[in-house]
Formats: structure tokens, C-alpha cells, sequence
């Protein structure tokens, strides 16, 4: 009996060793994370992620990590924002040190930090936007020894954007109207201001619809790529420019500032906005700032509505207009405002299966308006549809992804708009008429 339990004595001393031996050879590793987030033509989304963790890991692959995003999504049977995850696929890592940079594959259909609502129609930023970033193989090891466990903090520490490299300020207008807005300065110094108007989703800074929810100018410029009028492309081929975009208090198309023409989703224009005067006090103060002596103004859908609200009041003051998806109903255009632009250089863009803004109700009656009246610089650049020019992106069957005809700014942002009669792009277009105003 003794030597029976010195026997067992003896194993369970022996398998406390082994497993205090197997204790420590196995590493727990602890780390934080910050994401970057990039500008599509779809919208934003998280596009990197990078990893800081206590010890370094010898062999990561793209299969290390199971990384499953937290974000927000609008659900249409209960007209509701509702929280989503999505497990995200990494497709490239870089390891240097302690440091991991996870890239994460993006897409059309991809979560994003910003949610957009039917119900609203804004875009404002994901409530609790984070992501699970957990061990997924086991065989992986810190220095020789095998990794039990990876745990990493649940909100990241830091978001950079493709969008800072625009700086943010206010401005109240003398009739007590408040704006956020961006501004992007060239590197090289430019007596140019290119002044974007963005859609509908992207404005309500001041709106009592959200007021339980965030937004800021960074969000008109990521929610439809506006990001790229401080790319190399734009700025190369019109000669650098001042950006100066503006974030609606509520949405351009509003003829009140009180949000009253916006029912149900959609909004009844008149051709009005409330925000005309104040807009333009804004665009001069800040043309002065700068010492532009040109201005180019391009808007799409609600900024397209804004934009040819201000060349009509303004005609004189600017050098060119880009209207995309303009959304001014033509019944509600006199001959004498189209008068006063005939001569304005003008790049219209719109796709024929706009579902949203009805090309026969809006562009196209108004296009033709202008034609006879002899409109000397007009330029019109029309598609039957919008799809990926990229090769990126295509859905099932492998065919270029088609967004809403609506999107028709994509193809302004990309520089793919091609006028029907001679070609010329929009970016080309701008170019040749801030040279002509010299």
C-alpha cells in the first residue's frame, strides 16, 4: 500500500513539473489596434488594420486572424439603423516587429463606419463601430515558442482617414446660418477654388432628424469619394486648386432651413433653397482667404440642385459649373435664369436609368433649353447605366458591378465622364475653362 501511494505521489509531482514546464513555454499575447479607413465609390470602409501587440508573432498569414467587424445597417422591413457584423477577409499582411498590418479586401457590399438611413436619407457615423480581432491559427508562435492566446483591446485606438489631409473649420454667414466645412490647400499655391456641393446623405450637421447621432464635414468627403478632387489626377490635370467643401446644416434643397419640404423620404424642390445667400457669402469669404480669383463650383444630386441654383443667381461671379444628377425640376427654370448661363462653361453628367432624379424631368428638358438658346460652352456627358470602370468590382456572373444610375458621380470622380459630342473629360474641361478666364 505504501508503495503504491509513493507511486502515485511520485506521477503527480512529475505531471505538475511537465505541466508547469508546458505553462511556461506557452506565450499569452495582449495588443491594440488602429483602423484606416479609405474613401470608394460605393462609400467607405475600413481598408487596413494595424496591429500593436507585447511580443512579436514569427509566421502571420493572411489566415492568422479571424477579424469580424461591429457596424450598423438599415434594416427596410422595420425602417430601422440595427447593428451588423461582418467576418471581414484579410488579403495581405506586413509584419515588422511587434507591429501586424492587416488589409482587409474591400467592396460594394462591404460594412462600413458610416450607416446611411431610408428614413433620414443622412449618412452619420456607426454608434459603436469596433472589431473582434482573435486567434484563428493555432500553430502560430512568438520567438520560437507557440502562442495560447491572442487578446486585443475592442475599440481601436486611433482612426486615420484618406480624407485628412483636408482640414476643418465654421463659418456663420450674416444671416446666422453656421457651416462646417472642408478645405483642402495644394502643395503648390493656386489662384483656383473648386467648390464641391454634396449630395443629400452627406449633409445635416445642424438637423433635428440626427440629432441623436454624429456627422461632420469628413463624412461629405468619404461618403462618395470627394476625396479624390485632392488627388494627384485632379490636381495635375487642372493645375492644383483650393477645395472648399461645404456641409449643409440640413439639406440643400431645403426652402426653409426647417426641413419642411421633406416628407416621407423624399423632398418636394421649388427651385428655391434657403441656404443660396449664405452659401455664396461663404464661397467669397473664403475665395478671399486664399487669393483665388477663379471658382469653379461641381455638386451631385442635392449639390447638383445647388449648383445650378448658384450659377443662375451668380452667373458672373464663377468660371465653370460641373452639375451631376442636378436635381432642379426644369418646369421651375425660367428662360431668363437659363439666359444668364447659356454662356457659362457647363459640364452636365447623368446616366439614362436615373430612377431618383428623373432625367426627363430634370436634366434633359433643360439641356435642351440651352441648346437653343445657343449655349456656347456646354458639355454633356450621358450613360446608360453606371458600372465599375475599374475591373475591380463585378457580381456574380463576373459582369462589371452596376451601381444605382443614380451614382453618376462616380464616373466624375474616377475622371471617366467623356462629353458626347467631342469626349473631353470633366477634369479636362475644368482645366480649359479656368485657363480661358485667365
Amino acid at each position: 500500500m505504501k508503495k503504491i501511494l509513493s507511486f502515485f505521489v511520485c506521477a503527480m509531482m512529475m505531471f505538475s513539473t511537465i505541466s508547469s514546464i508546458n505553462a511556461k513555454d506557452n506565450v499569452n499575447i495582449t495588443g491594440t489596434y488602429d483602423i484606416y479607413v479609405e474613401g470608394y465609390d460605393w462609400g467607405c470602409a475600413t481598408r487596413t488594420i494595424t496591429l500593436t501587440l507585447s511580443q512579436p508573432l514569427d509566421n502571420v498569414t493572411t489566415e492568422t486572424f479571424n477579424v469580424v467587424e461591429h457596424s450598423e445597417g438599415f434594416n427596410f422591413e422595420t425602417n430601422t439603423i440595427e447593428p451588423k457584423k461582418e467576418t471581414r477577409v484579410v488579403e495581405n499582411v506586413i509584419t515588422e516587429g511587434n507591429t501586424v498590418v492587416l488589409t482587409l479586401a474591400v467592396s460594394p457590399t462591404v460594412s462600413s463606419p458610416v450607416v446611411w438611413s431610408l428614413t433620414t436619407q443622412y449618412n452619420t457615423y456607426v454608434k459603436d463601430y469596433y472589431f473582434d480581432i482573435t486567434l484563428k491559427d493555432e500553430s502560430v508562435t512568438s520567438n520560437g515558442l507557440p502562442v495560447q492566446d491572442i487578446t486585443i483591446d475592442r475599440n481601436y485606438t486611433n482612426k486615420t482617414t484618406a480624407a485628412d489631409n483636408f482640414a476643418v473649420d465654421t463659418y456663420q454667414a450674416s444671416d446666422g446660418v453656421s457651416y462646417d466645412y472642408a478645405t483642402y490647400t495644394p502643395a503648390t499655391d493656386s489662384d483656383t477654388l473648386v467648390v464641391w456641393l454634396h449630395g443629400l446623405g452627406e449633409g445635416g450637421a445642424y438637423a433635428t432628424t440626427i440629432s441623436d447621432r454624429e456627422t461632420d464635414p469628413y463624412i461629405t468627403l468619404l461618403a462618395n469619394k470627394a476625396t479624390a478632387l485632392a488627388g494627384e489626377e485632379f490636381q495635375n490635370t487642372i493645375g492644383n486648386a483650393h477645395i472648399l467643401v461645404p456641409q449643409c446644416p440640413t439639406y440643400w434643397m431645403d426652402n426653409d432651413g426647417k426641413q419642411s419640404n421633406f416628407n416621407n423620404g423624399s423632398i418636394s424642390a421649388d427651385g428655391t433653397s434657403y441656404y443660396q445667400e449664405s452659401l455664396h457669402e461663404l464661397i467669397a469669404a473664403y475665395k478671399e482667404k486664399v487669393g483665388a480669383t477663379k471658382v469653379v463650383i461641381a455638386g451631385c444630386s442635392n449639390g447638383g440642385y445647388m449648383t445650378l441654383l448658384m450659377a443662375m443667381a451668380y452667373p458672373d461671379e464663377y468660371d465653370a459649373i460641373v452639375p451631376i444628377c442636378e436635381a432642379v425640376p426644369d418646369k421651375f427654370i425660367s428662360d431668363e435664369q437659363l439666359e444668364g448661363i447659356k454662356d457659362l462653361p457647363m459640364y452636365s453628367i447623368y446616366s439614362k436609368d436615373d430612377t431618383t432624379v428623373d432625367p426627363e424631368l430634370h436634366e434633359i428638358p433643360t439641356i435642351n433649353r440651352l441648346k437653343e438658346m445657343q449655349a456656347s460652352n456646354l458639355h454633356v456627358s450621358t450613360t446608360d447605366h453606371v458600372i465599375d470602370m475599374s475591373g475591380l468590382y463585378t457580381d456574380e456572373n463576373g459582369n462589371p458591378y452596376q451601381y444605382q444610375g443614380y451614382w453618376s458621380w462616380i464616373y466624375f470622380y474616377n475622371n471617366d465622364a467623356s462629353c458626347d459630342e467631342c469626349g473631353k473629360t470633366a477634369f479636362t474641361f475644368i482645366k480649359e475653362a479656368i485657363n480661358v478666364s485667365k
